[in-house]
């Protein structure tokens, strides 16, 4: 089990390291290790930055490259979910967990390989092997689970719905057998990039948007969910209401979101509600736990739980409102209105980092709970220092990166984004802070991995 733990922390750092040597802010070192300054297809050039490269064939692979990438992220943080999982609920896991180490790593060479090596049909076929192996290994955990309560059978319905999501997710891979389809749907996503509203005539990237939605917002319940079992939950009314709060909102949310498929943007009735419901009972659990010991590692964790839900209502929920309420007339906030083109990239930046801040909550979660499950060693104690890091670099990163998202007045971002001053004086320090944790805690682990191994000889 160690060495999943390992496994899954190795793959994790080195996925995210690679999407953060290819930032913008980073060119010097790529250049420094013999990589190109910028990528082909890529939407940034020396003179200034596009919000999708001009040409057809270009966009289409860069708008490949991030669906490649972005899957990859998610295999490795669902596989890292796998691990901590089989410590903290009882069963026999072995199979499932190589089978998620298989999936997680194929996906890793094979989508990355293609994304940014060679468009190659083998690597493809490695990275949608990967995929397979991953549903696999979801589907024995689910068929596998007991639950003994309430939030055990919410986890339950959270992976079966993320079961779901698979599916919608190979049915849209497997569009692109159909050239006609594959083209329209390229086609809407390049118009998406400028105003959703011109894309949801496309079926196919009305089923994309309700599978990232909803994998998204699943992922980061069935992270909180695993986490609260490191954890004492107090017992009460509020408790119980909260459990089911959580349950039918994550039900709801998911099912309303898979809608937007067939019925388009009017499932947001139903989305909108249903996910309050979510992260208002969310919340509740969240200040209902507490540490199951004195340990400071699980202090860590409660304390990282509440911080982390303060945060998704700071930097997403409110800012959410916000654009949701100025979409298309304007407000005090927001004039002209948000869909109005002189705020396409400002309306880009914030869909970008809407889901960043969605899909690192769920990542720092997962090393948070890692680091609880530690024992208190001297090595637990880095790990704890960069949990702490970490947690830190995140809150302030997530609440920053809408004063460059929102904070700005209408109009390009040209010639470079990048160069803005809430970016280079909030929002990258702060993810230095969480990178810094990260591998501090990181370090620990592989120093403790090293040291078990040493005395089993």
């Amino acid at each position: 089990m160690a060495s999943h733990r390992l496994a899954a922390f190795t793959l994790v750092v080195l996925i995210v390291g690679w999407g953060v040597l290819l930032s913008p802010p980073l060119k010097d070192v790529r250049t420094l290790l013999g990589l190109p300054e910028h990528l082909p297809a890529s939407r940034f050039n020396s003179q200034a930055a596009e919000i999708v490269p001009p040409d057809r064939g270009d966009a289409g692979w860069f708008l490949a490259r991030i669906a490649h990438y972005y899957h990859v992220v998610f295999a490795g943080l669902l596989y890292a979910m796998l691990v901590l999982g089989s410590r903290l609920y009882p069963g026999e896991w072995r199979d499932a967990l190589l089978l998620g180490l298989a999936g997680a790593v194929a996906t890793a060479v094979g989508g990355l390989g293609y994304a940014y090596v060679s468009r190659s049909p083998p690597l493809h076929g490695l990275f949608i092997a990967g995929l397979a192996l991953l549903f696999a290994s979801g589907l024995l955990v689910a068929a596998r689970m007991r639950p003994q309560g309430l939030l055990d059978h919410a986890l339950r319905a959270t992976l079966v719905l993320m079961l779901v999501g698979g599916v919608i997710g190979g049915y849209l891979g497997s569009s692109f057998i159909d050239e006609e389809a594959h083209r329209g749907f390229v086609e809407a996503k390049i118009a998406a990039r400028f105003n959703p509203d011109d894309a949801e005539g496309n079926e196919l990237w009305r089923a994309m948007v309700a599978h990232e939605h909803a994998m998204v917002a699943l992922a980061d319940v069935a992270g909180f969910l695993v986490a609260l079992r490191a954890l004492r939950i107090r017992r009460g009314r509020s408790t119980r209401l909260a459990s089911y709060m959580l349950l039918a909102g994550l039900v709801a949310t998911a099912t309303a979101s898979y809608a937007v498929w067939p019925v388009g943007g009017i499932a947001h009735i139903v989305i909108t509600p249903a996910s309050l419901v979510l992260l208002v009972g969310v919340t509740v659990l969240a200040f209902r736990a507490e540490p199951a010991s004195s340990e400071p590692q699980e202090r860590l964790l409660a304390i990282g739980l509440r911080a982390g839900v303060l945060t998704l209502w700071t930097s997403v929920v409110v800012p959410g409102a916000i654009v949701a309420s100025s979409l298309r007339k304007p407000t005090a906030f927001i004039s002209p209105a948000f869909r109005d083109p002189s705020w396409d990239w400002a309306e880009l930046a914030y869909n970008i980092g809407h889901w960043h801040i969605l899909l690192a909550a769920w990542g720092i979660v997962l090393l948070l709970a890692a680091v609880a499950t530690q024992e208190y060693t001297k090595t637990g104690r880095i790990a704890i220092l960069g949990g702490w890091l970490a947690l830190v670099g995140f809150v302030a990163a997530s609440v920053a990166v809408n004063l460059y998202m929102l904070g700005g007045p209408p109009g390009p971002y040209q010639p470079n984004p990048y160069d803005n001053a809430w970016l280079r004086l909030l929002v990258e320090p702060s993810l230095a802070v969480m990178a810094a944790g990260v591998a501090l805690a990181y370090v620990a682990v592989a120093h403790e991995e090293a040291t078990a191994r040493t005395r089993q000889r």
